[in-house]
């Protein structure tokens, strides 16, 4: 079963969108430096941006108690803080690694939290947009672990365990999905990769001007028709790279350090 589709009401200005950090990957030193460049992205961009789209995967793992929750990147957090208290509209729709984040964020930062794929007006461009997982309906066996982790009783029975053990047990699952779909993530599949297949199939019964995913990890402006084209904004694991729309143009861009560079098509 696919996501749920969620509209919400159109939106105009600088849009960013951005995804798959996967903070707490490979390790805590390493994800440090990363989360440092994203802040300081977020820094570059703060005086300018009107909306800030997260489309998932910002962390590889979450999951909130009641009364705890994980402790790393509060830098990362403050300055999404530090956005929304300033007026920007900051989303965020959960991916497969973050999908246990619960009201802590939302509450804590004031963004808007979302689970599914959302339809919206954007600069007057209408977009489709979403993380990007499970969007092929005959990937059966994803479909079910997906549904599995999405039962409220099953979040609670893992609730029980103590954080030191969850925490541990879910790295350890993850370092291990990583692993097995590194490769894959490197080579883009043309007309083969599920989010085009799904696309193509969308734009059979109606038309959207853009489709923003991310869940890929490979930064892509992938034309579907004269007048439609799919975005993916790839990851902060290796390419820094966001997607950035302005007055109906999306333009997608890797972040140096300095500067950013617009990424060719």
């Amino acid at each position: 079963m696919r996501d749920k589709i969620i509209s919400l009401p159109p939106v105009s200005g600088s849009v960013c969108f951005l995804s798959d950090c996967h903070f707490g990957l490979p390790d805590w030193s390493e994800s440090r430096k990363r989360e440092q460049r994203l802040v300081a992205f977020l820094d570059r961009i703060a005086p300018e941006i009107t909306h800030l789209f997260l489309l998932g995967d910002v962390f590889d793992f979450w999951f909130e108690y009641k009364d705890v929750v994980p402790k790393h990147c509060l830098r990362f957090l403050g300055r999404l803080a530090e956005l929304a208290d300033s007026g920007v509209q900051v989303y965020y729709i959960l991916g497969n690694h973050d999908m246990w984040s619960f009201s802590y964020i939302r509450e804590e930062i004031g963004l808007t939290q979302l689970q599914g794929i959302v339809d919206m007006e954007i600069n007057g461009k209408k977009v489709r947009l979403g993380h990007g997982d499970a969007l092929d309906p005959k990937d059966y066996g994803y479909h079910l672990i997906k549904w599995i982790y999405a039962q409220p009783f099953n979040q609670r029975l893992f609730a029980m365990l103590h954080p030191r053990h969850s925490f541990a047990l879910a790295r350890a699952v993850s370092m291990k999905s990583r692993r097995a779909h590194e490769e894959a993530d490197k080579v883009f599949a043309g007309e083969k990769e599920p989010i085009i297949r799904y696309c193509r199939e969308v734009l059979e019964q109606q038309h959207f001007d853009y489709f923003v995913f991310g869940h890929r990890h490979l930064p892509c402006d992938y034309p579907l028709a004269e007048n439609s084209h799919y975005f993916n904004t790839g990851d902060w694991l290796y390419h820094d790279s966001y997607l950035m729309m302005r007055e109906g143009e999306a333009v997608l861009s890797r972040y140096t350090g300095d500067s950013s560079e617009e990424i060719q098509k």
